[in-house]
């Protein structure tokens, strides 16, 4: 690919993934088991869910990683609405790469535990966009990344070839 095709690639890249993260948390995760065939749980569901099954009186422990599933939940679309506002400022915001990170550490997370508890199936659409959104991400940001190996090492080598002639 060409050096602007290339560019293009990667910027379409990062305006694709916070929008489809976003999208994502809102849309089904899973199927619930049993008599919970018919529910479907989002990310803003399963929030909701863990929020409400914080209000029994379980034990400290119990309470404690209630509260931490639902922030690590929650912080998919907080982390998903920072790749929305920030896909312009890639460049130079820290915030932009942790929380495009941290999308794309949820997503394999999802889909590793999907994978384990139902085998390898065709995901549910939120979990779907969740994992395309944190794919285009690590993508953009390894082929950045690939892209100034290259041309580091051209930097180097064409003064090496002026030098030889």
């Amino acid at each position: 690919m060409s050096g602007n095709g290339e560019r293009r690639a990667f910027t379409i890249a990062r305006i694709c993934a916070g929008p489809l993260a976003l999208a994502g948390f809102f849309l089904p995760w899973a199927q619930g088991p049993g008599p919970l065939a018919a529910t479907s749980f989002s990310g803003f569901g399963l929030v909701g869910f863990a929020g409400r099954l914080q209000a029994l009186d379980l034990a400290p422990a119990q309470s404690g990683a209630l509260l931490a599933a639902r922030l690590l939940v929650l912080g998919v679309a907080v982390a998903a609405a920072w790749q929305c506002a920030l896909a312009p400022a890639h460049r130079w915001h820290p915030v932009y790469a942790i929380s495009g990170w941290y999308v794309a550490g949820f997503a394999a997370l999802a889909i590793a535990l999907g994978a384990s508890r139902s085998g390898l199936t065709v995901p549910p659409v939120g979990l779907a966009l969740l994992v395309a959104g944190g794919a285009l991400f690590a993508a953009a940001e390894l082929g950045r990344w690939v892209s100034g190996l290259r041309e580091a090492r051209l930097e180097v080598v064409q003064p090496l070839r002026r030098e030889a002639k």
